[in-house]
């Protein structure tokens, strides 16, 4: 759950609750000092409101004389030394401890109530601050509006602010996410006033420079490459043809001279698919409607010729006819690299099912590599230790299901079979019967 919740989160939405905490912060900090200062200043004005009454009392108090006082904002009752408190103190007074000093609420009025000795008598006071109570709940109320309208303001603030600051952001985004690979990549806007954006455009151009310059060089080396090595083979295919033709070679040469033909034709295959993934787009290849059905009975021929128990070996079960659209050769190639990877690498039979979907290469044998079953099922990580390993066989086929936008899934029902399924796109409808053929 915590790794789906920072998966969703954004720069915006960070914004936006930083924004917003901060002026929560603020605002509480600054209620509960308006609130600290207004309390301490209520409770100044009172203390000294409750002095001058009190000093205005014993001022008007005679010796030896209880002085009553009793009026809608003040009651008083001041007993001189030596004297006894009578009946005529206010009821407000009655069962009070002495001394004491604290708020009563009575009915709808609330007082402040102080009683103590003094000048050796004892002066019952009672102020209403009923007043005070109803302001300050007035107070309390316009902070609690406030509060409310501070909330809603900073909701709008750090909506604006949010946007406003991630806008130049989406901007980059948005011109990165429209990069699409060629020889020649438009570059992002990089006079940001940020200097933080402005150093991410620049070495995302950078990149982009530095990647086509990679992919040039790749590109022009693998060309060459391929069209130097195209020279001695076609000279050893013609030494063989000379050979052949003169005949006179006696059987125990004639093997060698067979695997040095079959050598030389798959070589020319893979420098033939290679010059063809070296082009710049899809769109230089060929794009044919294909029979599948048709190209593995043309790679089930093509094998019989050069492996000697490929035609007993070899299994065909077309279950349907599925055509697709693309380059004809890649496609053959694609299919006739595993059919043959799996023929000189098992002993017992190899068999290919052909669905509307999928086609499936199923061999019975000790089991693909690791290595080579993760790069069949995710081709895009490096292959260098697949190509230390296999050589260019499978890696071709990784790249041409790239090209075709086909994919790769490899797996072992169980630890002695083995399954590559190609999973194809198929735009051109099939025949509407299902053909249950098994070709030996």
């Amino acid at each position: 759950m915590a790794m789906a919740r920072m998966r969703n989160s954004t720069i915006e939405k960070r914004i936006r609750r930083t924004v917003l905490g901060a002026i929560l912060i603020t605002f509480l900090v600054t209620v509960a000092s308006v609130l600290t200062a207004n309390d301490r200043l209520e409770q100044s004005l009172l203390d000294m409101d409750m002095q001058a009454e009190r000093d205005f009392l014993l001022d008007n108090a005679r010796p030896n004389e209880i002085l009553v006082w009793d009026i809608a904002t003040l009651k008083a009752y001041y007993v001189p030394a030596g004297m006894q408190q009578d009946g005529r103190m206010p009821e407000l007074f009655q069962g009070l401890p002495f001394p004491f000093s604290g708020e009563i609420k009575l009915g709808a009025h609330t007082y402040l109530i102080t009683t103590g000795p003094i000048r050796d008598g004892r002066l019952f006071l009672a102020k209403d601050i009923t007043l005070f109570e109803t302001r300050e709940q007035e107070f309390h109320r316009f902070l609690l509006i406030l509060g409310l309208a501070v909330v809603a303001l900073g909701i709008m603030l750090s909506r604006i602010t949010g946007k406003k600051l991630v806008a130049p952001v989406q901007q980059l985004v948005a011109q990165i996410r429209s990069t699409t690979p060629a020889r020649r990549m438009p570059r992002v806007y990089a006079d940001y006033q940020d200097t933080e954006l402005r150093a991410i455009a620049q070495s995302f151009n950078v990149f982009l420079s530095e990647l086509e310059n990679y992919v040039k060089r790749e590109q022009s080396l693998m060309g060459l490459a391929s069209h130097e090595l195209r020279t001695p083979i076609a000279v050893i295919a013609g030494a063989l043809d000379v050979i052949e033709r003169r005949g006179g070679l006696e059987s125990a040469d004639r093997a060698p001279l067979l695997r040095m033909r079959r050598a030389v034709n798959e070589m020319a295959a893979n420098i033939d698919v290679l010059l063809r993934l070296t082009r710049r787009t899809s769109s230089q290849d060929r794009h044919e409607p294909i029979s599948l059905a048709a190209v593995l009975r043309e790679i089930q021929d093509d094998l019989a010729r050069q492996l000697p128990d490929a035609r007993q070996r070899l299994i065909l079960d077309i279950q349907a006819q599925p055509q697709v659209h693309g380059d004809p050769v890649l496609v053959k190639i694609l299919l006739r690299n595993l059919m043959q990877n799996s023929l000189q690498h098992t002993q017992g039979p190899v068999q290919a099912t052909l669905t509307d979907t999928h086609a499936d290469i199923v061999d019975h044998g000790a089991g693909l590599p690791d290595a080579y079953r993760n790069y069949l099922n995710d081709p895009t990580p490096d292959a260098s230790e697949l190509l230390s390993l296999s050589g260019l066989g499978l890696f071709i086929v990784g790249l041409i299901c790239e090209r075709l936008n086909w994919r790769l899934h490899a797996f072992a029902p169980t630890p002695n079979d083995n399954i590559v399924r190609i999973h194809f796109v198929c735009p051109i409808s099939t025949s509407p019967h299902t053909l249950q053929t098994v070709e030996p």
